[in-house]
């Protein structure tokens, strides 16, 4: 009776719920510039919820065309969250709904581990679901290089994050969060507004972006079969992520990031070879957990970033010439 239990909760367990505490609404509320006397000095600044809950003496004007999004469930305000006129909030766990009525109908709901995150006070929110049974594994000159199927959606609720969703294709060996951009495949759908987030077009999204996946794993194998040397490899890091650098100094010898770069690429060689799949998860690497703090910009905003510069170099007519 106990097994059958067990298995009755492991089959009704919905792997796509959302947690509770996501579960708020959203809503504008006005900004108020005020100006006072403070002995005999005038004092001016900016309020972010309305005057009428301000008991401090002083003249309040609305400024036009700019809000505070708001949690308005727990009536609090998400940081950083000054939007225009145009800006129309939605909450979280509608967006999730959707995406999730549209995995549902590409029977990906099942089989699956997801997390969930929140950042910066509520203002960025990222969904990872990870799929151990879909995997491919390319001929490599590493044995049992096996990558798997993971689907990342990301949005904001200060309007900094359109709704973005991804396919990324995980290598198991580091934990590499890679996303192969060559012109062929579809892994990164972007959508500016919230009319087009519907689960008959977020289906369709993950659905091509399987079968891309799915294709990918003889464009990784000829990454593996594309020889490289070191100086191939500083070439193409110089004209592009180093660009403006290697003007300035040509061997760019007192660049952490660059010599980071440079020493990943050869250790990951022991494994791969001097090839360009050894580039490719340099570049993966470096994206995804770096050791470099290059800024004070935290993680989660960081990868959004490096996966564009990761891009950039792999649309590169110097990239291109290395792996033709």
């Amino acid at each position: 009776m106990t097994n059958i239990i067990k298995l009755h909760d492991e089959q009704t367990t919905n792997p796509l719920a959302l947690d509770d505490k996501y579960k708020f609404d959203v809503g504008l509320k006005p900004i108020f510039y005020y100006q006072k006397q403070i002995d005999g000095e005038q004092k001016d600044g900016v309020v972010f919820q309305d005057a009428d809950g301000y008991t401090l003496d002083g003249v309040y004007k609305e400024i036009p065309d700019h809000y505070q999004v708001w949690d308005t469930t727990n009536q609090r305000p998400i940081p950083k969250g000054v939007v225009g006129s145009k800006y129309h909030p939605t909450a979280i766990y509608e967006l999730i709904d959707n995406f999730n009525e549209g995995l549902v109908k590409a029977n990906l709901d099942t089989g699956c581990l997801v997390k969930d995150a929140m950042y910066e006070g509520g203002a960025k929110f990222v969904r990872t679901i990870s799929y151990p049974n879909i995997t491919i594994e390319p001929k490599t000159r590493k044995v049992g290089d096996i990558i798997r199927f993971e689907i990342v959606f990301r949005t904001s609720l200060d309007g900094s994050w359109v709704h973005s969703l991804q396919i990324l294709p995980i290598r198991l060996l580091c934990l590499n969060g890679m996303v192969g951009v060559d012109s062929n495949y579809k892994l990164i759908f972007n959508f500016k507004h919230t009319t087009g987030f519907n689960p008959s077009v977020i289906r369709d999204k993950v659905m091509i972006g399987q079968e891309s996946f799915q294709e990918m794993q003889t464009w990784f194998e000829s990454l593996s079969n594309a020889e490289v040397t070191t100086d191939d490899v500083k070439a193409l890091l110089k004209h592009t992520l180093f660009k403006k650098q290697a003007q300035k100094d040509a061997e760019l010898k007192e660049n952490k990031t660059f010599n980071w770069m440079m020493e990943q690429f050869l250790k990951e060689t022991k494994d791969l070879g001097m090839t360009m799949w050894a580039v490719y998860n340099m570049l993966t690497h470096y994206a995804t957990h770096t050791p470099l703090a290059r800024s004070n910009t935290p993680l989660h905003s960081r990868v959004v970033t490096d996966q564009q510069q990761i891009m950039m170099v792999m649309r590169s007519p110097q990239w291109h010439r290395l792996v033709a």
